[in-house]
């Protein structure tokens, strides 16, 4: 199977490739795509030698084909030329660029493993009309999969670590740095998602993404070990759960359909002692409840997830505290538009409304939108 992986310098993409290693007569590693980090890239080209070499980013994909005496495609023709010849596409390449794309691909018929929550927040319904075959690879959403398999259950849960500051005193949360922040007790993951996973954000784009992938809203709770992924309830009284020791490999290998090849190289002893539960606390945590707002409306996801990024950027750049982060979030959803996503152009029109809300709610003179 050939495959075309988006993403290929992030966390997921890294791993996605120690995955495929593992299984090298099933796989042919035919396009890695990556958004700047040529220096990165030119080393997996030179290692895995893929016929398609794609940096979204001109200058440096100029950079990259001086280092690789090898054609770098970029911008939008070099995504969609990355899917020649493709039988899977891997998309975890980060923010919207990926979307047209990943849409190009349910068009060709491409399975499509899923590590992008833009892609399915924003476009889920612009992919519907093709039946795409979505293998979803965050861990919760690999998990509901495999709980709806056999029957559509009554209720999900799924769960959350907490992140770095689930035990820290409330009067302290005024001084947490970005260090701080970029600290994620249990999985290695990107920027953004990490920060995310600080103000459990993270479980609120989760929440709607499962709303988009299996047209119902899950709840969550925290269990600080990730060790149990997500449960079902079933209307014959039955409870199941998904738990495995935090690698992220074991989801991408199910979402790349190896989970069944015996022996399975990432299966760990699993101990299931001191499993806690506990609710997530709004006070704490006051972004994870405005998922289940976000979700009555058309646009309310895709808007909250641009106008997170926008501000996670802010608090990155060192422009935002922490808790200013959280307080213009909430601020800005109340300026929520009245919006419809029916087309790539919409989105983007989206993106720039929610731009100019960004704007307006970190201005120094802000006070309305």
């Amino acid at each position: 199977m050939k495959v075309a992986l988006f993403g290929s310098t992030g966390s997921v993409g890294k791993m996605t490739l120690e995955v495929l290693e593992k299984f090298p007569n099933d796989f042919s590693i035919h396009a890695l795509v990556a958004h700047r980090s040529s220096a990165l890239l030119v080393e997996q080209v030179k290692k895995y030698k893929p016929q398609t070499v794609v940096l979204y980013d001109e200058a440096e994909a100029s950079k990259a084909e001086k280092m690789l005496s090898k054609q770098v495609h970029f911008g939008k023709e070099g995504l969609l030329r990355a899917l020649d010849s493709a039988d899977l596409m891997v998309q975890s390449m980060s923010s919207t660029e990926g979307i047209e794309a990943t849409i190009e691909a349910a068009k060709r018929g491409i399975k499509i493993a899923i590590a992008n929550k833009e892609t399915i927040i924003a476009a889920h319904h612009l992919l519907k009309p093709y039946n795409p075959l979505l293998r979803p690879i965050d861990s919760e959403h690999s998990s509901l999969k495999k709980l709806y398999e056999n029957q559509r259950p009554v209720k999900t849960t799924i769960t959350g670590s907490g992140g770095p500051f689930l035990h820290r005193p409330l009067k302290e949360f005024s001084t947490i740095t970005l260090k701080e922040a970029l600290i994620h007790p249990n999985w290695p993951m990107g920027a953004h998602n990490t920060i995310n996973s600080s103000t459990m954000f993270n479980k609120a784009l989760e929440v709607m993404e499962a709303h988009s992938l299996f047209g119902m809203a899950p709840l969550a709770v925290i269990e600080p070990t990730s060790r149990i992924h997500a449960f079902a309830e079933y209307e014959d009284g039955m409870t199941q759960m998904v738990a495995y020791q935090p690698d992220m490999r074991v989801p991408i290998a199910h979402a790349l359909g190896v989970e069944r090849t015996l022996p399975f190289p990432f299966r760990k002893n699993l101990d299931l002692s001191k499993i806690e539960f506990s609710p997530i606390d709004p006070e704490r945590f006051p972004l994870f409840q405005l998922a289940y707002e976000a979700i009555k409306t058309e646009c309310g996801p895709l808007f909250l997830m641009f106008l997170n990024e926008f501000l996670v950027d802010d608090f990155l750049k060192g422009s935002l505290s922490w808790l200013d982060l959280q307080h213009k979030l909430q601020q800005g959803f109340e300026s929520l538009p009245q919006f419809s996503i029916d087309s790539i152009e919409a989105i983007k029109e989206l993106k720039k409304i929610t731009k100019s809300i960004h704007k307006c709610i970190t201005s120094t003179s802000y006070t309305a939108c």
